[in-house]
């Protein structure tokens, strides 16, 4: 279990790719890359992990990720069942900051570009109007050929620059942790959470999948955090906690079994502490 480099392979005659993924399921490791990603799932549903955040994705999402952050998509189990009535479609452009030389985005023209391409190392969920001229453009991306492909893929990031329908994944404790340096313990330690939050999990076991005693593990986690263990365990399940009110498909107390609490009397103290509101609060203001 380790954070892979996915090398992305660009033609030679194009200076950023774009593809359309038609798939069973989604087959993506927990890994990163050195260019910038926007993905549309045009038709597809699971479990988005961007850095710390967990989160889930649907048919219509619109995801831009930024350079070297760590994330994984998978797919309900469902879709790996071999079901013919279950499919993945998405839409991927990858480019890299000096794609259009190397200092493109520097020019005064591109300041509002250059602040959001900043900022999408904690990866941001795109929503509103935004969301559908970004797919049109997407669309129009697909049948576009020579310098035509840069004015549109130019568009994409300027409709992004100044909009406000940008919802931010990552802590900005786990941005600054993977500016600082790339940890593989760490990024084992946050595929293991993210793969199991919805269960026990003590910091024995935890500190097992760093290979370090408890003592060394709580030092190691807090020096590269800034936060505990169980800190940074509940802020995980508290943030899809309100994935899951926002959708207000299960309840409160399902909710709180779902997210790997013990008792619903437990989250909810867990949840007021972090947010403010209790899960009800929180609910009601979605």
């Amino acid at each position: 279990m380790s954070l892979l480099l996915e090398e992305i392979s660009i033609k030679t005659e194009h200076s950023f790719r774009s593809k359309i993924d038609v798939l069973p399921h989604i087959e993506v490791p927990w890994h990163y890359h050195p260019e910038f990603e926007l993905i549309y799932i045009e038709k597809s549903r699971g479990t988005l992990v961007v850095g710390d955040c967990i989160d889930n994705f649907k048919d219509g999402d619109l995801i831009f990720i930024g350079p070297n952050t760590p994330h994984v998509m998978k797919n309900d189990e469902s879709y790996y069942l071999k079901r013919k009535d279950l499919i993945a479609i998405a839409w991927v452009v990858h480019f890299k900051e000096d794609s259009f030389g190397k200092e493109f985005f520097l020019l005064p023209e591109m300041h509002r570009i250059k602040k959001f391409l900043t900022h999408s190392f904690s990866g941001v969920r795109i929503e509103g109007s935004t969301k559908y001229k970004i797919i049109q453009h997407l669309k129009s991306l697909q049948t576009s050929d020579f310098s035509q492909r840069i004015i549109v893929l130019l568009q994409i990031l300027q409709i992004l620059g100044q909009s406000d329908d940008l919802e931010y994944l990552a802590s900005d404790n786990f941005v600054k942790t993977i500016q600082q340096r790339s940890n593989q313990k760490l990024y084992q330690i946050y595929e293991y959470v993210s793969d199991n939050f919805h269960r026990k999990i003590d910091l024995e076991e935890a500190a097992k999948i760093a290979n370090m005693s408890k003592t060394a593990f709580c030092r190691f986690f807090k020096k590269k955090t800034q936060k505990t263990f169980s800190e940074f365990l509940n802020e995980m399940r508290i943030n899809y906690a309100k994935k899951l009110l926002v959708e207000g498909r299960l309840t409160v107390s399902q909710i709180a079994y779902e997210c790997g609490f013990n008792s619903p009397s437990y989250f909810n103290k867990i949840f007021k502490s972090s947010t403010g509101k209790s899960p009800l609060q929180q609910r009601n203001k979605s």
